[in-house]
């Protein structure tokens, strides 16, 4: 689900082709990783209702790209930065991707966080944080993280 600048969309038509666009709308629901998201994408979700009532000429990648940008301008200094110009359509929705929660960095070291946001993804440090602290917003399930709270 995640961009990698050394891949490149091979097209072969056989699942597993690489989307250098970055999200592939596909959730791995096997991981740890990914357990708290069957409370905010599932069929009972706002999140999903919207997208089934309104959205669902967009692939699933691109609404979750378009849904992630309107938070960045909400949460944002004065609403002040809007990636509307940066938006890009077309993403291809993936229906299997087990596995590909292993490329999330883990929480054991920032040499992790280097690897996949700096190295891979080709962020920078401030990129990678504010990434970070974007999964701070909404509150964390003690069952999921080990962390409560908001």
């Amino acid at each position: 689900m995640d961009y990698d600048q050394f891949s490149s969309a091979r097209g072969d038509g056989n699942g597993d082709d690489d989307d250098p666009m970055g999200s592939d709308g596909c959730l791995d629901w096997t991981s740890l990783s990914n357990a708290g998201l069957s409370s905010i994408w599932n069929e009972h979700s706002q999140l999903h209702r919207l997208y089934d009532d309104k959205y669902r000429m967009l692939s699933r990648a691109d609404f979750w790209i378009a849904a992630a940008n309107a938070v960045t301008r909400r949460t944002s200094a004065n609403m002040g930065l809007d990636l509307i110009d940066t938006f890009y359509w077309g993403r291809v929705d993936r229906e299997e991707c087990l596995g590909s929660a292993e490329r999330l960095p883990t929480t054991e070291s920032c040499r992790e966080v280097e690897g996949v946001f700096l190295e891979r993804m080709g962020l920078e440090w401030r990129d990678a944080v504010a990434l970070l602290g974007a999964h701070t917003l909404g509150r964390g399930h003690k069952e999921f993280s080990g962390h409560r709270g908001t």
